[in-house]
């Protein structure tokens, strides 16, 4: 457990926004620019182990997987993890593992422990190891409004935590960035109970950060999902022949990986980038910078909104909000809107009212989706350098 402010290290915070065609190009030159490999050695030389010793904890976002993508959509792109921790492991850095906590799939669905669905998804362990932090369930007293709870094993040992998020709109909060990602770090299994139901899923998340803080943080937005739902699934836009638009689509070639050393800095890069203005949320955000507070950064590379990106409605955002907390409906739509691969995930109940259900859920699921109604972004750079070329 650590009191002290992690963003207290001689070295300088920037937040890089790498904007590449080659993915690993892409993470490798972040990891430079943000200055990741002086912060993993000042937080070891802190520590006094040896980087073989010295464990590093990786928590991408992969358990709303409901089944295999090419490319990752909803989930941290596995090749991005894998190679990231590689590059450690030739620093000598070998003590690393991945990972995730089970959610209220696991309720519904068969096959959902997070070893499991790391497998599905390509990360075999080769290199490292993958700990289901729902199996590893220690209590802690986290004060506020968590109070008596559990910690995973693994998040609480770290020597250096990062939160690698995966790039997508949210529903209730806007966004599912670095902050949100770490909520996935709780290790009960009925989410919407323990945390939608009993108490409010941002204060929980920063009551969990205050105590287990992220050391370096993380956005894969190589590829990335907008617009209603986009935390769910992908859809591709669909065309008739003479290339007239039939179907509108969530997913986005958006090539690019964000990263620095402060958690809330490349939140609000991050958000900056979907077109979301930090300053007004009201959510994870918000409570991060009353607990935590902001400090500079530097911002370098793109620092351009994405192109064509679609935002969540504030009203859609407290409506939701609302849903999440009443039981009943929350796991209602959490089960039947998702459109789960049978195979790798097969359900535990198959009754005709689950069947009819599970209709009238993906109905109004696609149809939400394809819709399309939000709030469209108009293109901006905050940087000194136009990105947009005018």
């Amino acid at each position: 457990m650590t009191t002290a402010d992690v963003r207290d290290i001689d070295v300088p915070s920037v937040v890089a926004a790498v904007r590449n065609t080659d993915k690993f190009a892409a993470l490798e030159t972040m990891l430079d620019q943000s200055r990741f490999w002086d912060t993993l050695e000042a937080q070891r030389l802190r520590s006094g182990k040896p980087a073989g010793e010295f464990l590093v904890v990786l928590k991408p976002n992969f358990m709303m997987t409901i089944k295999i993508e090419d490319p990752p959509l909803v989930y941290t792109d596995p090749e991005l993890v894998e190679h990231w921790i590689t590059r450690m492991a030739e620093a000598g850095y070998t003590n690393v593992r991945v990972v995730e906590a089970q959610n209220v799939y696991g309720l519904w669905y068969r096959n959902r422990g997070v070893t499991h669905v790391a497998r599905v998804i390509g990360l075999d362990g080769d290199g490292y190891d993958v700990h289901d932090l729902t199996d590893e369930q220690f209590p802690f007293d986290y004060g506020g409004s968590l109070g008596q709870h559990f910690v995973g094993e693994s998040w609480r040992d770290a020597d250096f935590r990062i939160s690698f998020a995966k790039n997508k709109t949210h529903d209730v909060s806007h966004c599912t960035l670095v902050l949100k990602n770490t909520y996935g770090c709780l290790p009960a299994k009925d989410k919407f109970t323990e945390y939608h139901q009993k108490r409010e899923v941002d204060t929980a998340t920063i009551d969990a950060l205050r105590h287990f803080p992220v050391h370096f943080a993380a956005i894969d937005a190589t590829w990335s999902l907008d617009g209603p739902l986009g935390y769910k699934e992908g859809f591709d836009v669909v065309r008739d022949e003479d290339g007239r638009v039939q179907n509108e689509g969530n997913i986005h070639r958006t090539d690019t990986v964000i990263g620095g050393r402060d958690l809330l800095a490349v939140e609000r890069v991050g958000m900056m980038k979907m077109g979301l203005d930090p300053d007004q949320d009201t959510r994870f955000y918000r409570l991060a910078v009353e607990e935590f507070g902001e400090r500079e950064f530097e911002w370098i590379g793109d620092t351009c909104t994405y192109d064509e990106w679609l935002n969540i409605g504030e009203a859609t955002c407290l409506q939701l909000d609302i849903g999440e907390e009443l039981g009943v409906i929350a796991h209602f739509f959490g089960e039947s809107m998702a459109h789960v691969d049978p195979v790798l995930f097969p359900p535990y109940k198959t009754t005709w009212v689950r069947r009819l259900m599970h209709f009238v859920g993906r109905y109004f699921f696609v149809r939400k989706v394809r819709g399309r109604k939000g709030i469209r972004v108009v293109p901006k750079c905050h940087g000194p350098v136009d990105c947009l070329g005018n």
